[in-house]
């Protein structure tokens, strides 16, 4: 079966702290984009599609980050967690996560470069 991607930006694998205000509750998102994240959660963790929900993002070498958002989906059954769409970011901050993502793919590309010298060290 194919899916057609419909995210507006693209995603980068991460692994960072947030803060779910709702559930009042520390999580892990394991991915990140300029319009959303992916929050790893059980079953039982997981708010409905459709809530709109405020979340703490923990930015490395920036602090926290506030972010209104909404469920969008709840993964699949290999990934199970919540896709939330990002809303508003308060005061302007949405200028300060730009920035952030911005620097995502080069630490992609770092982390990459890391992972190929390692390999071929161990060879």
């Amino acid at each position: 079966m194919f899916f057609t991607d419909r995210r507006k930006s693209p995603r980068y694998c991460c692994q960072l702290p947030v803060f779910v205000n709702e559930k009042e509750m520390h999580l892990y998102l394991c991915d990140l984009s300029l319009t959303g994240c992916f929050v790893e959660a059980t079953e039982e963790l997981l708010l409905p599609v459709g809530e709109k929900i405020t979340l703490t993002l923990f930015l490395p070498c920036v602090g926290p980050l506030p972010v209104e958002g909404i469920v969008r989906h709840h993964g699949t059954p290999d990934r199970i967690g919540m896709g939330v769409e990002f809303l508003s970011f308060p005061d302007r901050l949405h200028r300060v996560y730009a920035k952030f993502v911005k620097i995502l793919p080069i630490l992609e590309e770092a982390r990459n470069l890391y992972r190929e010298l390692v390999e071929m060290e161990a060879r």
